[in-house]
């Protein structure tokens, strides 16, 4: 009995049963005719199709097929693509070609692997009518199901699903059952190395899944294989994103459109614009078959065309200074109470939606000077007026672009802040059901478990009807390079989702980078938004395995976890050694954590402008803890890499960058532990030569930076600069500094009070850190005291500041000391992975004394 057979004989008896009961002049002798064949084809299916045995299904057996896919004829071009995926990755794993038939072909495998809806597939809506393959509504319309059921001699692996994007998800989920069978590891993903067998069997699956969250999106140009296979629904950055609204706003939009209407408006040429045009129709198509919705990005509004300019001044307001426009000095903005610029504006988003019937969306941005407010006295810049006249813009694209495409999708970033005030959310009602919101993790995407995202604001919009999106970051914090942020992301997400507070959160985008073993972030990111349960650990494990071998991959995963902890510990304060605020010296590190903020004369300045003596203890403190687990990172990555076996050349370098970005911090913090105690050195008597060695010790640290920067085999490319951009400027930087430095007059840090008497001794606690610091079960905190101490306490609080365990009677000896803990709160509960703050007091007398240092927990 072949599939085949079924599907047919069932669709014929559907249709001998509508005759039965349309026909009722020949009702009776209609019913006893095919009453006997229908009881006998349920009795044959009831014979026939029965629940798979537990053993091995075969797909491939010694480069020989032994499976069919079998799609329904009128298959929608998602279902195919799912076919086709299903098909090259078998081919990749095994060398050997399934092939794709439709319901109306017969097989003659002993396997097949059915694909699509009940709807679009006969066989499916026949097997769902006999066997237990009840597709429930908690699937959604991205959910999927699998399941093995024998029919006859042949064994059927049914990948089904209430829409076709469920298909394409089934269909990986799939093709991941066949990487566990051929690897052992689970859970897995569709592009983990596997090597090649020739035999390929599958376990008897029942399986059903749906996403956890519903929105599952990257603002990055990704390959829509890549975001298929990881499950992501959304690409927020299509097109142009430059980030200055010149190039990537409304008003330079006329290079998306090839309309006659429009070509004095234009600041290109034809063939360029036509070129463009076909790239991103053939893009569009691509995500669209893949089940993924594009979106447009555009400031609103951005800066004109020149031509524009020239043509149209009818559209635009006065002339206004800035320094980022085209021409570096002024620029004219639209004019957003003009009703010739609103007719102008729902022409063009109307040839733009035309132009590309496969786009899903807009994304449309308000953020800034790339705005570009017009300040006639209509429109009223940034004014209560002012954001009344931009609400009016946005609602001008999205009508004219519904009046087109009813269905036509809109995400907008920016709301409520600098513009697009909203405080009682009445514009944001009038806006389509579904339109999507954003807010970035943190204040700046910095690497903290704490998102930051506003819970009112997205409870706000949910109960609206609307969406919002948590921007998790392209990893800004440390361009060019890459950190391990998983437990992190993991941690913050978690505490999201089980916030019954948040209502309205849709997901979150793809966190990571795509250059080096930062990738790794991504996987997690993309399938936690998937399942909220993952077990992320065991996912990048298994990853490493395939990539590296069993012995080294455990290690590799330790050392980038350290160290990503370790960074992210750095990243809260700078450790103490950098101004947030700019209040140290001319130099400030400001929100943006880029590795370039941290070297060159302006960081190096900023930290020997410390001005009191206890930031600069403090700092050196917190320098300790961060190098002490910083260099265990970096031995263990190197011992790691001499014992790894890469899969192929580019996880080869991929290791080797993970080695000399561990070293790289390492000889920064090095090098900046150097400055503060020479800092420290400053008030005291008689340390000028000692102050002069730590800068030297400093400069030389820095200089040992270089040739790590010379071995990175690939950077994160940070606006859009080269590889050899990026190296060069670098090592200039490194240069300045050690330039710098060889030209600092040292003695200007000594501060010491002429007073100062040896005898007169303060008590004070110094040289507090933990080790090992991530901890997993257990740690010893370490502290110096100046005198002998009546009492001392160890606190550890959350960084909310609550209060989870105090260590009382500990060491109190004049010098060293040290104090175990067994990473328990008051309750005898094990601390859950992440940052805390711990406080060491101590009180001698009348004098008390108290530092404050930071620990993590990583298990």
């Amino acid at each position: 009995m072949s599939i085949k057979w079924l599907s047919e004989t069932i669709g014929n008896h559907r249709k001998l049963s509508t005759v039965c009961v349309a026909d009722c002049s020949h009702r009776t002798a209609v019913f006893s005719r095919h009453k006997i064949l229908l009881m006998t084809v349920i009795f044959s299916i009831l014979v026939f199709v029965i629940p798979a045995k537990s053993e091995q299904i075969p797909i491939a057996v010694s480069g020989e097929p032994r499976a069919t896919i079998q799609i329904g004829a009128t298959a929608t071009a998602q279902e195919q693509f799912a076919a086709e995926e299903i098909q090259n990755f078998v081919e990749q794993f095994t060398g050997t070609t399934l092939d794709i038939h439709t319901n109306r072909q017969q097989t003659e495998t002993a396997t097949v692997i059915v694909l699509g809806t009940p709807k679009s597939n006969p066989t499916i809506a026949g097997l769902q009518a006999n066997v237990e393959l009840t597709l429930g509504d908690e699937l959604g319309d991205e959910g999927y199901r699998i399941k093995t059921v024998e029919v006859g001699t042949e064994i059927v692996i049914v990948v089904t699903a209430h829409t076709e994007q469920g298909v394409i998800y089934g269909a990986y989920a799939f093709i991941e059952k066949c990487i566990t069978a051929l690897t052992g590891l689970t859970p897995v993903h569709p592009d983990v190395a596997v090597a090649k067998a020739k035999t390929l069997l599958v376990p008897f699956i029942d399986e059903t899944s749906a996403p956890f969250y519903p929105v599952r999106a990257v603002l990055e140009i990704e390959d829509p294989d890549w975001l298929a296979r990881h499950r992501i629904n959304m690409s927020g950055g299509e097109g142009v994103w430059t980030g200055t609204g010149i190039e990537d706003g409304l008003g330079t939009a006329f290079k998306y459109v090839d309309t006659p209407a429009f070509e004095a408006l234009q600041d290109e040429p034809i063939a360029q614009r036509q070129n463009r045009i076909a790239t991103l129709k053939n893009r569009f198509n691509a995500l669209k078959r893949r089940g993924i919705d594009a979106y447009l990005f555009m400031y609103v509004t951005g800066e004109p065309t020149e031509a524009l300019i020239r043509q149209r001044p009818d559209v635009l307001g006065p002339t206004v200074l800035y320094g980022a426009s085209r021409n570096e000095v002024s620029y004219r903005p639209f004019c957003w109470s003009k009703p010739e610029f609103h007719t102008l504006t729902k022409e063009l988003v109307q040839a733009i939606v035309r132009t590309y019937p496969a786009l899903a969306g807009f994304h449309l941005r308000s953020w800034g000077h790339e705005t570009r407010a017009c300040n006639c006295p209509d429109c009223g810049d940034r004014t209560e007026q002012g954001q009344a006249k931009l609400w009016e813009v946005y609602f001008t694209i999205i009508d004219a672009a519904q009046q087109i495409r009813p269905d036509f999708k809109f995400y907008i970033s920016g709301y409520d802040s600098s513009w697009l005030k909203d405080a009682d959310g009445a514009y944001a009602r009038r806006l389509p059901k579904g339109t999507i919101f954003s807010r970035k993790w943190g204040a700046d995407g910095e690497p903290i478990v704490d998102a930051g995202v506003p819970i009112p604001q997205i409870r706000a919009l949910g109960e609206i009807g609307h969406r919002f999106i948590v921007l998790s970051h392209e990893v800004e914090e440390v361009m060019p390079f890459w950190m391990l942020e998983s437990d992190l992301f993991v941690q913050g997400v978690r505490n999201l989702a089980n916030n019954p507070e948040v209502v309205g959160l849709g997901g979150f985008t793809v966190q990571g980078a795509t250059q080096g073993l930062g990738y790794l972030d991504r996987l997690v990111s993309a399938r936690l938004n998937w399942n909220i349960e993952l077990d992320y650990f065991q996912l990048l494990l298994n990853e490493l395995i395939a990539r590296y071998g069993t012995e080294a991959a455990p290690q590799i995963l330790n050392a980038l976890r350290v160290n990503g902890w370790n960074m992210a510990n750095y990243f809260l304060d700078y450790a103490g050694s950098l101004t947030v605020g700019g209040t140290y010296g001319s130099g400030s590190a400001g929100l943006a954590t880029r590795f370039w903020t941290l070297i060159g004369p302006r960081p190096v300045e900023d930290t020997l402008a410390i001005p009191e003596l206890e930031i600069a203890q403090y700092a050196s403190n917190r320098f300790t803890t961060l190098l002490a687990s910083q260099q265990q990172a970096a031995n263990e990555i190197r011992i790691a890499a001499e014992i790894a076996d890469p899969f192929d050349l580019e996880a080869a370098e991929d290791l080797s960058d993970a080695v000399d970005l561990m070293a790289l911090w390492v000889l920064l913090f090095q090098s900046r532990t150097k400055l503060v105690e020479a800092i420290i050195l400053g008030y005291e008597t008689e340390t000028e030569e000692a102050i002069r060695a730590k800068i030297i010790s400093a400069t030389e640290f820095s200089k040992s930076i270089q040739p790590h920067i010379k071995a990175i085999n690939e950077y994160i490319p940070l606006f859009g600069y080269s590889h050899q951009t990026i190296e060069a400027e670098l090592l200039n930087t490194l240069n300045a500094e050690a330039a710098w430095l060889a030209d600092f007059d040292y003695r200007t840090l000594q501060k010491h009070n002429t007073d100062f008497s040896p005898e007169e001794t303060p008590f004070r606690i110094s040289d507090a850190h933990n080790y090992p610091n991530p901890l997993k079960r257990e740690t010893t905190f370490t502290y110096q005291l100046s005198l002998d101490a009546d009492e001392v306490s160890i606190t550890i609080y959350t960084t909310s500041g609550r209060k989870v365990k105090t260590l009382t009677e500990v060491s109190g000896n004049e010098g060293y000391n040290e104090s175990a803990w067994d990473a328990r709160d008051d309750d005898g509960v094990l601390l859950a992975n992440g940052v805390y703050f711990y406080r060491i007091r101590a009180v001698a007398g009348e004098q008390t004394s108290q530092l404050l240092g930071r620990l993590a927990v990583l298990r």
